[in-house]
């Protein structure tokens, strides 16, 4: 699998270099090369020596995402922020509470046996 991962994902040795590396030899490294293109047929031609370009775009492309997933998070924290702010003056200038406390109901106005009546 290091021979077809070198070859074909990294594609920075050839046949030769491999057999060289691995200390077999260059029929060796073509048959097993062979072999994993007979069983994964397509799979191993998309994947040539291109490959490194493709994902190199790919990744820039998700660090791009990253950036812009995080600038949004950050906008809707501040938004979150302003809102609970807004509603803390809001309920200390007023008097009034405007969050709902948990464990509350539904207000009698807002029924649905009261709407219907209307």
């Amino acid at each position: 699998m290091e021979i077809v991962r070198e070859y074909y994902l990294e594609g920075q040795h050839n046949q030769s270099a491999l057999a060289r590396k691995y200390g077999i030899g260059m029929v060796t490294v073509h048959d097993i090369l062979r072999n994993f293109a007979a069983e994964n047929d397509k799979s191993a031609l998309l994947m040539g020596k291109n490959a490194n370009a493709s994902e190199s775009e790919e990744i820039k492309a998700l660090r791009k995402e990253v950036l812009d997933l995080k600038k949004q998070l950050y906008h809707e924290k501040m938004r979150a922020d302003f809102y609970d702010t807004m509603v803390d003056v809001a309920e200390e200038m007023f008097g009034i509470e405007i969050r709902k406390k948990a464990g509350t109901g539904q207000s009698k106005g807002c029924t649905k046996e009261s709407q219907d009546t209307l």
